[in-house]
């Protein structure tokens, strides 16, 4: 499966980011934010609860929707999202937030650009699951998901106290995801990992010009040293 390869071998690390990251989006929207709060386990115990996701996307992604242990994880998914207060359309964009936001990490810093064929294998990925835990509304490809993302983002993002208990309660798992070298640099420059639109819904100032130059070029750095790295290893074809 060409999105495995995508998250254990071409992108192993940036992906695991880029989940973070979109998972943390999901905190920007009150009505998800809501329920997540209200279960209490993000704001008690985030990295058992990090964990515990982790563990079962990358059993998904290992494994196949359709195996075996696939088949068991879909299936505590269904039990532990059953009844919860949510519109059809917050669970359509929990799954858009973890198959975009990963790729546009990718896209901006990892050591190559995703190609359509992956974008797209993300996508089957992300709308399998979907069709399996009895989601509908999942877009039909990847450029209209990631446009339909964009869309809901601008309608529903929106300050909550529930968010920011969220996203301070978490932020330091972000950091274990990077590389150990750079980690400090994420949690010091934890603000600069956002765009403008996450950054107003939490309620975080924008980092100075130095801070983000800084992130920047560390980023830059890390892909041009992982370009060199990986040089000869991705045929095209």
């Amino acid at each position: 499966m060409l999105y495995r390869r995508l998250a254990t071998d071409d992108f192993a690390v940036d992906l695991k980011i880029g989940l973070n990251l979109g998972f943390y989006r999901t905190f920007a929207v009150p009505a998800i934010a809501r329920v997540l709060a209200g279960t209490g386990k993000m704001t008690t115990r985030p990295k058992v609860r990090a964990k515990v996701t982790g563990e079962m996307m990358y059993a998904l992604i290992h494994h196949g929707l359709d195996a075996p242990r696939g088949q068991a994880v879909i299936d505590a998914l269904v039990r532990l999202h059953a009844g919860l207060p949510a519109a059809e359309e917050d669970f359509v964009y929990v799954l858009a937030a973890f198959c975009v936001t990963p790729l546009r990490w990718i896209d901006q810093h990892a050591w190559r650009p995703t190609t359509r064929t992956e974008r797209d294998a993300a996508h089957v990925f992300y709308a399998g699951l979907a069709r399996r835990m009895g989601i509908d509304g999942m877009p039909d490809s990847y450029a209209e998901l990631a446009a339909w993302m964009t869309r809901y983002e601008t309608e529903r993002f929106a300050p909550t106290p529930e968010g920011r208990l969220l996203l301070g309660s978490t932020r330091s798992v972000l950091a274990d995801r990077f590389p150990r070298p750079v980690a400090p640099l994420a949690q010091a420059a934890f603000g600069a990992l956002f765009d403008d639109r996450a950054r107003r819904a939490f309620g975080m100032r924008k980092p100075g010009v130095p801070l983000r130059w800084g992130v920047a070029a560390a980023l830059w750095a890390r892909g041009r040293w992982m370009r060199r790295r990986r040089a000869g290893t991705f045929d095209r074809s």
